[in-house]
């Protein structure tokens, strides 16, 4: 509770220039990651032997449609920061209309919230699909020095 109401106080002060700015960083970040889901994407076609070798074929699956859900996510949070991005004109209109910058102010709390979220399950995602990759070639490098 008590981190809900250091939101609520930062949003207070914030600027439209800043709550924009913060709305293009989350933009940035969400194009770095879905560059980062091709590379994931790539990296566990091209260790699909040992994965499978090591019968870790359902654990990678089950990765595979987090990564799926992760992207569907990502899109959809895409569109709804590139839609606050475009309401900022409520900001910056030169019209007191306490109404409507409140709820622009309360929708950027909420994208925070959510865009945090999101962020940290996917560093959770990104940290499984490293460390089972990371066993399975563990596993065929141990296989190899054995022959």
């Amino acid at each position: 509770m008590k981190n809900e109401v250091n939101n609520f106080r930062y949003l207070e002060w914030k600027t439209p220039e800043e709550m924009h700015f913060s709305s293009l960083e989350w933009i940035s970040e969400l194009n770095f990651i879905n560059d980062e889901h091709s590379f994931f994407e790539d990296m566990l076609k091209e260790y699909t032997l040992p994965i499978i070798e090591f019968h870790l074929t359902e654990k990678v699956t089950d990765l595979i449609k987090k990564l799926s859900t992760t992207s569907s996510t990502a899109s959809n949070l895409h569109k709804d920061i590139q839609d606050h991005i475009n309401g900022l004109e409520v900001m910056l209109d030169g019209k007191d209309n306490i109404k409507k910058e409140t709820q622009y102010k309360e929708a950027h709390r909420n994208l925070l919230t959510e865009f945090f979220k999101f962020s940290r399950n996917y560093n959770r995602l990104k940290k499984e699909i490293f460390k089972t990759v990371s066993e399975a070639l563990k596993h065929q490098k141990q296989k190899r020095l054995l022959q």
